[in-house]
């Protein structure tokens, strides 16, 4: 009888917290399209964990100002895929170099466009690395 409640104890557990896993995925290319495919299925809070912790505290930083969560901020700047520029196209992974736990993914468009995009392990799951990509993408044009 002990030993049935314990089992049923731990199910239930189980099934309310889940396995843990709050996204990530198991190659840095398929953290990027795994992250567009969430936002392509409208469903920003699903992309969300596809986000890098890096990621995450910049959006919070962002919505700091906006008396908003980061993922709130996040959720609201999404809604419209094709707003995330090339990633919101149709797009083909060409390359993804690794590095230890860091990562390079480089897409390219339909219309041939070209831009690369970064990844992290965290926790064991390849994570897209936005706020990185950003910066990145910003000392290319200064």
């Amino acid at each position: 009888m002990k030993v049935n409640l314990y089992i049923a104890f731990f199910l239930i557990s189980f099934t309310i917290t889940g396995c843990g896993n709050t996204g990530g995925s198991d190659s840095p290319a398929n953290s990027l399209k795994d992250f567009v495919a969430a936002l392509k299925e409208q469903n920003p809070g699903k992309a969300w964990n596809f986000l890098s912790s890096n990621s995450q505290k910049m959006y919070d930083d962002i919505a700091k100002n906006r008396n908003q969560s980061g993922k709130e901020y996040f959720e609201k700047s999404v809604s419209n895929v094709s707003s995330l520029g090339l990633i919101g196209m149709d797009f083909d992974v060409i390359d993804e170099k690794k590095d230890g736990d860091n990562a390079v993914v480089l897409i390219k468009s339909k219309d041939g466009s070209t831009t690369e995009y970064f990844s992290v392990k965290e926790s064991g799951v390849w994570k897209l690395d936005y706020a990185k990509t950003i910066e990145e993408n910003m000392k290319k044009v200064e």
